[in-house]
């Protein structure tokens, strides 16, 4: 392997959320003496992108690339061009945009990709044909990596080869998300000091099927009157669910507070996080409850029972399970001893199993054999 490898990530996004910071902490992590790091960005003229601004933040070198029609072959030559004025020894890519147009330059230029594979949402027409391109295009990789055992399950229902896939789970660092404070969390969302908060958090969109918990919430409201719900995130479902909330009559207990950029003082003010997803990769939100300590209810999708273990740091139900969804959030609202004990759990395990020095090892290990394979084909 050459002295100093060339580490070129390519993210097609302009948010800063979990899978963004999983890569900006991969960052961190690797050793600037033998790794260049480089983090590559779309922006638009006018609008910086926030992944760029914290990875500046942070000391970190990240390249911008122009946003332009899906359908422009200036794609390909543009990211071409970047990658040879870095001499890039692997690209990797996270989203289908990294993934089409990066897997074709690289071929033009000898250069091996990974793709970073966190799942499918399935969200639009749109979003579908992209993700439609993506599965095919995973096969073209020269190696993918799954950011769970369920999603490494769906990538090789696609037909892509099983020794082409490795898991590289998602991580956290408990030390970051411990002793965040929370003192103006229930003020800023206007419910009493010792209420039971039931929380979620991401895109409002179909995929994560938000009105799970709002069906749940009819069902429990009339039996407690000190347990509230909110839902952090924006999306294309804000007004359905408003309707919803009115409808149902729970304007007052089921909230729905908008994006927040800092989780952490959300996360340790929240007695319960819920995640009622019909479709997931591994989710990032509740490595961050669980590093707060805080259990979590969660249906059985994706990679999420690869961390929430039924019984054990919270519960697992089905899609469809309204019922067990209200049952387990009641029964957690009125034990806090339970949810001390399972939220321990679940600060433990991810303490334990989901750390970012065992993700980096397992990244240079794939890295060291790309670039060694890349030199004895020459």
């Amino acid at each position: 392997m050459p002295d100093k490898v060339t580490i070129v990530h390519l993210r097609d996004s302009n948010f800063l959320g979990g899978p963004e910071r999983q890569i900006l902490e991969h960052f961190k992590r690797m050793d600037g003496d033998a790794y260049e790091m480089i983090l590559v960005c779309y922006e638009e003229p006018g609008r910086p992108n926030d992944l760029r601004l914290k990875a500046e933040e942070q000391g970190l070198t990240c390249l911008t690339l122009p946003v332009m029609s899906p359908f422009s072959l200036k794609n390909i030559t543009r990211i071409i061009g970047m990658l040879r004025a870095v001499g890039a020894d692997i690209l990797v890519t996270h989203g289908h945009k990294g993934n089409i147009f990066g897997r074709l330059a690289c071929w033009r230029l000898g250069i091996p990709t990974i793709a970073v594979s966190r799942g499918w949402t399935m969200e639009s027409r749109k979003i579908r044909f992209f993700e439609f391109l993506d599965k095919v295009f995973l096969h073209l990789a020269d190696h993918v990596v799954a950011v769970s055992e369920g999603q490494r399950r769906k990538i090789l229902a696609c037909g892509v080869r099983a020794d082409k896939v490795s898991v590289i789970h998602n991580c956290i660092d408990v030390g970051n998300w411990r002793g965040a404070g929370q003192n103006d969390v229930r003020s800023r969302l206007g419910i009493p000091a010792d209420a039971v908060l039931v929380a979620t958090a991401g895109r409002l969109s179909p995929e994560k099927n938000q009105r799970m918990l709002l069906r749940a919430a009819e069902r429990i409201a009339p039996q407690a009157d000190n347990v509230y719900f909110a839902v952090f995130g924006e999306g294309v479902l804000r007004g359905e669910l408003e309707a919803d909330c009115r409808k149902a009559g729970l304007e007052d207990r089921f909230l729905l507070p908008g994006f927040w950029p800092d989780m952490a003082p959300v996360m340790e003010a929240t007695d319960i996080f819920t995640l009622p997803s019909l479709t997931e990769g591994l989710p990032n939100v509740v490595l961050e409850a669980f590093a707060c300590a805080t259990p979590v209810v969660a249906t059985a999708v994706g990679g999420t029972p690869e961390l929430v273990r039924d019984a054990e740091n919270g519960f697992l139900v089905e899609t469809d399970d309204v019922a067990g969804l209200a049952e387990h959030i009641l029964s957690l609202s009125r034990d806090r001893e339970l949810r001390r004990r399972m939220g321990r759990a679940g600060r433990d395990m991810v303490a334990g199993e989901f750390t970012y020095p065992r993700q980096a090892e397992l990244y240079r290990e794939l890295y060291g054999s790309l670039v060694n394979g890349k030199s004895a084909d020459r």
